[in-house]
Order: structure tokens, then sequence, then C-alpha cells
């Protein structure tokens, strides 16, 4: 759906101090910087054969618009190959536009230690004018294969991947999604991750992934998102061999979820292409090699920010985010956490977002699960928990609010 040329506010992740803060710590799903030998096993089964096939097979679908078979036919295929990789929590979510009735595609993997918190994976299966290879065929692609490779991870959030129809029309799919489900059932989610034409431009150099944040109102999730964010220009350039480049979220998918409160990310190509939303849309004008870029920075996104594990592993021992609730989010004077998940004596270290202390308090395991912040600045903090005996350590994130 997007349409006109963005302004990038910053460039590359060496130049924003954060994520030298961020890249210290190693615990939690948002917060680890580090190259994961583990999760770059599974990124290095990334097919591009098997990118290129279904970005083929997605141009023979044709216009993929309200009422025709070609959308349909689309909503089938995806469904077939998700049952392929054994996926069985599959729901069509109906709606009607126009006396047409559309569907989102929804598919679900239940997570192993946090079951109702939620990661979206998200992208647009409808196309306007055209076959849409790379708007969203790209997206599809991508998505598809992240789920093929995360069928049998474990993994500690639970993943929904969402094919969403009429995104064309004007975000009508998602707008139901969010009005039906997400804000009715006050649905618990971590992030919301869209990705939306990601193809580039076939004859350019394409080596660079614009990653998106969120900067719009309403701004109580806004430092969240810029958080994530940070965190996905560093997995990119970890797993891929994609340059990042930051800017605004726009004109997708992810818009409702942003405007209902959530935190949201994303991936949009660089070089914009120019035959979007025309018959021209097709696979000799994009780059089938940046999509399969694309998906090797957002597979390992995705195994960071859903908290995969390696089976047999003593990856339970570590903390987690959830594991301690850290309550008020946002907060003014007080925070709070709990259960009591500390055995024995350990700290609290409170950074800003320019990565300066500014709260330390140790704790004793009888302690109150508390700490006063009020006089503490605004915005995204950084707290980082220490048990003195060695064993763990674990970062989160809050937001100040005056």
């Amino acid at each position: 759906m997007k349409g006109f040329t963005k302004t990038i506010y910053f460039m590359h992740r060496k130049h924003c101090f954060i994520l030298v803060i961020l890249s210290i710590f190693t615990a939690g799903p948002i917060l680890s910087q580090q190259y994961n030998p583990y999760y770059g096993s599974i990124v290095s089964g990334v097919s591009y054969d098997t990118i290129l096939t279904n970005l083929e097979h997605f141009q023979s679908l044709g216009v993929k618009e309200p009422g025709t078979a070609a959308l349909n036919n689309t909503a089938d295929w995806l469904i077939e190959k998700y049952e392929s990789f054994g996926y069985t929590n599959i729901v069509r979510d109906t709606f009607e536009l126009n006396g047409k009735q559309l569907y989102n595609i929804i598919v679900t993997r239940q997570g192993t230690t946090f079951p109702p918190r939620y990661l979206i994976i998200d992208g647009h299966y409808d196309t306007y004018q055209g076959p849409g290879v790379n708007d969203n065929g790209s997206g599809v692609a991508c998505i598809l294969e992240i789920a093929r490779l995360l069928a049998t991870v474990p993994i500690k959030y639970s993943i929904r991947f969402i094919n969403f129809s009429a995104e064309e029309q004007g975000l009508i799919g998602s707008q139901h999604y969010v009005d039906h489900t997400v804000v009715p059932t006050n649905m618990n989610i971590l992030l919301v991750f869209n990705i939306d034409e990601v193809g580039g431009v076939a004859g350019m150099i394409n080596n660079t992934i614009t990653c998106e944040r969120d900067e719009d109102v309403p701004s109580s999730n806004n430092a969240a998102s810029a958080a994530y964010t940070d965190s996905l220009v560093n997995l990119t350039e970890l797993y891929s061999n994609l340059e990042t480049q930051i800017s605004y979220a726009y004109g997708s998918d992810y818009v409702p979820f942003q405007e209902a409160g959530k935190v949201i990310t994303g991936l949009y190509e660089t070089n914009e292409s120019t035959v979007v939303h025309t018959p021209n849309d097709i696979l000799s004008r994009m780059s089938p090699n940046y999509v399969y870029e694309v998906t090797k920075a957002a597979t390992g996104a995705i195994l960071q920010f859903s908290g995969a594990y390696l089976l047999n592993t003593s990856s339970g021992e570590d903390l987690d985010e959830l594991a301690l609730h850290i309550f008020p989010n946002p907060a003014f004077e007080r925070i709070s956490w709990s259960p009591d998940v500390f055995n024995s004596p350990y700290q609290l270290s409170i950074y800003n977002s320019k990565g300066e202390k500014e709260y330390f308090k140790k704790f004793c395991a009888m302690d109150p699960c508390q700490a006063e912040i009020g006089h503490l600045n605004t915005g995204l903090l950084l707290l980082k928990f220490d048990q003195e005996n060695g064993k763990t350590s674990m970062v989160t994130r809050i937001i100040k609010l005056k």
C-alpha cells in the first residue's frame, strides 16, 4: 500500500549509542545482541530456491483483488503451505468488503513458557492492479520461509503468522482483526513484526533494508518500538549481509495495531520499486536474492524475539522478562515485580536511554519487590537485575512517565 518516499531519520546501527548499551547485555528476547550459533544454524537453512519457487507461484496466481478467484486461490495455497510445514492451528478469519467475503489467514504456534504472549509476524497477500510479486509476494515468501524453519523449533513466546487480506483497500483486513480479536480480548502482544514490500529493484545494488519504528500517536508505545527496532537493526547485521537504516512506520498492516497501543516494528525495501500497483509488479522487476537476505535477517530476529531455544539445554535457568512481570508499565512513581524468583541476594541497576545509571539498589531475597522511580528521567529505562550468586542476569525495559 505504501506509495511515497520516506525520509530516513538516522543511518546504520553504529551511529546509535543506545545499541552500544543494549549490546552489553545478553538476557531477554529484545536485548540480546550477540551472535547465537544455534540461531545461525537455523538461519543457514533459509533456501533461495524455496523462496524463488514461492515467488514464481505467487506470480502465477494472478491479480489478487477482492472478489477474484486469484485471491481465493492464494488463500487456499497459503493454507496448504502451512499444513505442509506441520501447522494444525490454522484459521480463516472471515470478513466482508462490499459484499465480498475475504479471509485473513491466521496460523498459531504455542510457546512453551509464555503461551498467552504473542509475537505476530504479518504481511498481506492481496495485490492491486497486478500480480504483486514485490507488493507483497516478497513478504509472503519471507513469512512462509520463516514458518517452515520454525515449525519445530521450541519457542518461549507464542507465534502467530498472519497473512492479511484487503490491505490495498485501506488496511481493511488488519483493522478487522484488531477490532474483532485484539481489542475485545485485550490480546497480550509482545510485538507485531510487519513485512511488506521487501523485493528491491532489479539491476540496482540492493544491500540495505529499512527497519521501521513507531513515531506516531499514541506515543506510549513509541519507546518500546524504538528499542525493538534498534534490536532488529543489530540482528539484521548479525544474521544477513544487509546494511540497515531506520525510518518511521506508515501505511501498512501494523498501523491498526499501533493505533491500539501495541508495539510494532517492520521491514521495508530501501530501493523503492516504481512498478508496484501496476501490471509490471512481476518477478523480473525485483531481486529474489534481496528477499533471500531479508528472510535471513527476519529469521534471526524472530528466533531472538520468540525466545527460541535448543532442547536439552539449561536455557530455563535464565530469567525472562515475563518471569518477573514488571508492573505497572508504563510507570510513574513506583515499579514492582513478581513473582519473587530470586532465592539469593540480588541487585537492580536502572539506566536511562543514554546509558547512564540512574538507580542502584541491593535487595535481599525476602525484601519487597519494588523500587521508587519517581525521581528518574522520563522515557525508556533499562532495568538490569543481577543475582549475587552469578547464575542469573536479566535485562528488561519499562517506559517512565511524568
